[in-house]
């Protein structure tokens, strides 16, 4: 019985067979990360990168920087936080219902729709 192997075409690009600067070929997994620069993808996830990572793994980089340099200010006005702000903002605007509930700080009382008709 003669068993048959499937194998994936080779990918051939800009980044095939790529070395070092030292001359030895690049790891698979190094030619793996610059594709998905090339191509705008988040290097961990793989989601749209806002730069090289996406919202969610940018803010773990600058926190785990932030430790790791033991530095206690937060730079309010970096990228990050400028952009998480804008994302939080729209999650926030999106989440509140945006026209019907207009005008209100807060969300009415579930029970207060039947006691104001009278029932």
């Amino acid at each position: 019985m003669k068993t048959r192997t499937w194998s994936r075409k080779k990918i051939k690009d800009q980044f095939t067979g790529m070395l070092k600067g030292d001359g030895t070929p690049m790891s698979r997994q190094q030619i793996h990360m610059l594709r998905k620069r090339a191509r705008g993808l988040c290097l961990t996830c793989g989601a749209p990168a806002i730069g090289v990572y996406c919202l969610k793994h940018t803010i773990a980089a600058r926190e785990r920087m932030r430790r790791k340099l033991k530095y206690h200010r937060r730079l309010r006005k970096s990228p990050s936080y400028i952009l998480e702000q804008q994302i939080r903002a729209r999650r926030r605007a999106k989440n509140t219902g945006g026209a019907r509930w207009a005008g209100t700080t807060s969300r009415r009382p579930a029970g207060s729709r039947a006691a104001s008709n009278g029932h």
